[in-house]
């Protein structure tokens, strides 16, 4: 294959079996999709245009896997998903370590190894967006795109490659040391069957408490490494990119009992070798690191704008990003899925809307070409109509400036929010009370 592992495309068996407990879920919502589209049809004709059931890019899906061999079996039991930023030398700088690239993949070769290593035996597959999608066929990129919140959730485990991060040797060293005593507190939580209010009480205590042996050790050098690995590895480029969030939103990070399904970060140690930590870890830790830093009294635009900062420096605000990584809550409106995404990184503007709708688990897929941000805003608020949601008529900003075809402006009835759409959503009281929308207007009965 050139790449040195085997591609396998799947069989449609074995993709339903690998797909099926969010496939089936998809298709039990197949009327609800039906009922949206439709709605959004009466509404705007164009926007219905650009949007699809998604059963039917799950249903139309060529899956493959990346694997050492065939499986023996003749079918994959399981796979790993591979999240991680694609190779752009002009945007952003690997890693030292993250050579030599390995023939086909366009990742480094001891990411690829390191990979490889974590398959629970080899009937175990790897999903890796840039082999496992036909770069060249655009409507396998489409209905992949449309669809890729059901591989993530599918997969056993994703794996978080920075390719960007190296740490020093005191930044590993500390960095070990921290994850021991993460690994620890689970342990003693799991033996002690802790719950409650015992179990908060529990572990609010312990890191301080063994930091505070290593202060009587004077291995003050050790915390303040610790400081400075969050630090690093938070600032990483994968943080910041709207894709990246959106396989982090849908992976299994709650009420995991095997290990082995918990998300896991791969970075560079100091020697080139590749070190591994569990995302939980790196949540808490940067929970942990972040009170100790002055209290930051913001609020309203101020507080949005540390919020969503690209560059983020302090570990507070390294400390809000990663929980802005974290599923959203099922009863928000699917309006807070796209604002909250819109402040990360996304080259293809049209895929902020892909994503909003497969972390908001609404059962359509977008099949549109978008190139301004305010246009990705607006399509989605027509969408939220047709959904029966009017939260976007009740948002607090600044009203959208739109361009059409010909270059000419026009503000829209739809606001960029100054502070999100944090409330629950606002079902309509009557469905045909609107009967068109348009850029310019909306229609009412």
């Amino acid at each position: 294959s050139g790449i040195g592992q085997v591609l396998n495309t799947l069989s449609e068996a074995n993709s339903k079996a690998l797909l099926s407990e969010h496939s089936n879920l998809t298709h039990s919502r197949r009327d609800e999709a039906a009922a949206i589209l439709s709605r959004l049809q009466e509404l705007n004709p164009t926007i219905a245009s650009q949007f699809g059931a998604k059963q039917d890019a799950i249903s139309s899906l060529v899956l493959r896997m990346l694997s050492t061999q065939e499986p023996a079996s003749g079918s994959f039991s399981s796979f790993i998903a591979v999240s991680y930023c694609w190779h752009y030398a002009e945007h952003w700088p690997l890693a030292p370590a993250a050579t030599p690239i390995a023939p086909g993949w366009e990742i480094s070769q001891p990411m690829v190894d390191a990979v490889m290593g974590l398959r629970v035996n080899a009937d175990e597959g790897v999903w890796l967006d840039k082999l496992c999608i036909n770069q060249n066929d655009e409507t396998d990129k489409i209905l992949h795109i449309g669809a890729m919140d059901t591989v993530y959730r599918s997969a056993r485990r994703i794996v978080i490659l920075l390719e960007d991060i190296q740490l020093d040797r005191e930044e590993e060293t500390a960095a070990l040391a921290y994850s021991a005593m993460y690994a620890d507190m689970v342990k003693q939580v799991k033996e002690q069957e802790l719950e409650g209010q015992a179990k908060a009480d529990f572990i609010f205590q312990f890191l301080p408490r063994e930091e505070a042996k290593y202060r009587e050790e004077r291995r003050d050098d050790v915390l303040a490494g610790g400081k400075a690995f969050a630090k690093k590895l938070l600032a990483a480029r994968w943080f910041s990119r709207a894709w990246c969030a959106h396989e982090s939103r849908v992976a299994h990070h709650h009420r995991i009992k095997d290990s082995e399904r918990i998300p896991l970060f791969l970075c560079y140690g100091h020697d080139g070798s590749v070190l591994s930590f569990e995302f939980r870890f790196m949540f808490f830790l940067a929970m942990h690191l972040s009170d100790s830093e002055p209290e930051v009294n913001l609020v309203g635009t101020a507080y949005m704008d540390a919020l969503n900062d690209p560059n983020p420096t302090s570990l507070r605000q390294l400390w809000w990003r990663i929980q802005r990584l974290l599923p959203d809550n099922a009863q928000v409106s699917a309006m807070q899925h796209l604002v909250s995404i819109v402040s990360f990184g996304c080259f293809n503007k049209g895929d902020l809307i892909s994503i909003a709708l497969n972390t908001a688990q609404i059962p359509l897929f977008f099949r549109g070409d978008v190139e301004f941000e305010d246009d990705v805003l607006w399509i989605f608020s027509v969408l939220m109509l047709a959904a029966g949601d009017v939260v976007p008529l009740v948002l607090h900003g600044v009203k959208l400036r739109m361009v059409d075809a010909d270059g000419k402006k026009t503000i829209s009835w739809m606001s960029r929010p100054f502070q999100g759409a944090l409330d629950d959503s606002l079902p309509i009281a009557a469905q045909n009370t609107i009967t068109s929308v348009t850029r310019e207007y909306i229609e009412l009965d």
